[in-house]
């Protein structure tokens, strides 16, 4: 099978085992006009139907698993929803504008919502942490969590003049997964890399950061007050390179560091936020040093479990399989509907 008749026959699974997970005589019976809860779909963007079909039909059948009454929202007069409970997807593709911090700009339009009497989740004190990385680390900073020594430039000069150890991690603001992180061994390179016009276009900061000794990172998806899911990431390698899973990491889905639950909950509550993926590592891979947070993110893809015990093959590969039966789409849309059902209740629990 050729790349672009599997990718596009993947798709259409995932799109079949969507419209099967949503409750349709329950759907039917809730979608009221005047419905209290609103979830508002972009049908208008460009790659709607590539990048949010999917999420958005999870997003529904969350919705009416609660038993609420809803409607949907798919046109561009956000102003005319007041005094809701408004749910999305977050997704750049909002952002009609064609701004470069499309952050910012969802954050302006959760305020522009909140303004008018709605309860927005994510709301516009958590979407803020999503692909903003000056951001993110500035109130890692406030709010006393342990993080890599981080430095924000607000242009190449100001890099160019300030003491930076190197090697060092060149961090792209609006980023996601291991794209946007560059090791640069010198001032020289991380110069010539910053210089660049595509670098300049997409980067407003400069985020310079400490290369701490890891081989590996722990990522924990919460809920509420909730662990919901967690892996650690391995580099196998010697030479550093990002632990996400389409550089050949292994996967660990069993152990975890429980010694450091509490904290790790604790660190969380800090953020206010509803959901979140927290990467976090230890200098030198040392569990009884204290953890350094190297993200957080309300926004996120989880790595569902599985067991490749003997099947030769890494974590990475079997994402890119067609398999009919117990394929990674397949038990990757599960694990999405369940995480979208612990927030969506979560969210609705006092409202």
């Amino acid at each position: 099978m050729n790349a672009f008749l599997k990718r596009n026959t993947k798709r259409l699974i995932r799109i079949l085992i969507c419209l099967c997970r949503i409750n349709w005589w329950q759907l039917l019976r809730l979608y009221k006009a005047d419905g209290e809860i609103v979830l508002i779909t972009p049908l208008w963007a460009k790659n709607w139907l590539i990048h949010q079909l999917e999420l958005d039909l999870l997003l529904i059948g969350a919705i009416v698993k609660q038993g609420r009454t809803f409607r949907i929202f798919t046109g561009k007069n956000y102003n005319s929803i007041r005094h809701k409970i408004v749910f999305y997807n977050a997704s750049e593709i909002f952002n009609d504008t064609g701004s470069v911090n499309y952050t910012e700009f969802l954050v302006n339009w959760c305020r522009a919502l909140e303004a008018n009497g709605n309860k927005v989740l994510l709301g516009s004190h958590e979407i803020v942490y999503w692909e903003n990385k000056a951001y993110m680390y500035r109130k890692f900073k406030e709010l006393g969590i342990r993080h890599p020594e981080t430095q924000i430039f607000n242009s190449v000069e100001e890099l160019q003049q300030a003491a930076v150890n190197y090697p060092c991690l060149i961090k792209e603001e609006h980023s996601y997964g291991s794209l946007g992180v560059h090791k640069v061994n010198s001032r020289e390179e991380a110069i010539a890399l910053c210089s660049t016009e595509k670098f300049k276009k997409r980067n407003e900061h400069i985020i310079a950061q400490q290369l701490i000794d890891m081989h590996k990172d722990f990522r924990v998806i919460i809920v509420g007050n909730e662990i919901v899911l967690h892996y650690w990431r391995t580099n196998p390698a010697k030479e550093w390179k990002p632990t996400s899973t389409m550089h050949g990491s292994n996967v660990d889905f069993v152990t975890f560091p429980e010694q450091w639950r509490e904290s790790i909950l604790q660190t969380f509550k800090k953020l206010n936020i509803t959901t979140g993926a927290f990467d976090i590592t230890w200098q030198g891979d040392d569990l009884t040093t204290e953890p350094i947070i190297l993200e957080v993110s309300p926004s996120y893809q989880p790595n569902p479990p599985v067991d490749l015990t003997g099947r030769g093959f890494t974590y990475g590969e079997f994402k890119k399989k067609f398999l009919w039966r117990n394929s990674w789409d397949t038990i990757y849309l599960h694990w999405v509907q369940l995480l979208m059902e612990k927030r969506v209740k979560w969210f609705l629990r006092d409202k």
